[in-house]
């Protein structure tokens, strides 16, 4: 498809209809992580999960893919929040 010039392709996720339905863990996580008040680390969100902290980290850095959270750097934690 080409608009203005530009080639554009469609979400192979979603198949073009903008939207991404998340289930099971990282649903819970993403609602989790809503939970929060402020930006929290991994390990911390992990421990209130109940869960091993780079489990909980390969699920937050899904839901940084998916445009779902952020993380940022702050010296050599990453603290997540919500987008």
């Amino acid at each position: 498809m080409k608009q203005n010039g530009t080639i554009l392709k469609p979400c192979t996720r979603c198949r073009g209809t903008g939207q991404i339905e998340v289930t099971g863990e990282y649903a819970d996580t993403l609602r989790l992580l809503k939970r929060q008040r402020k930006e929290i680390n991994g390990a911390d969100l992990a421990r209130l999960a109940g869960i091993k902290g780079p489990a909980m980290n390969n699920r937050l850095v899904a839901l940084e893919k998916l445009g779902l959270a952020f993380g940022r750097w702050s010296g050599q934690e990453r603290l997540w929040s919500v987008t």
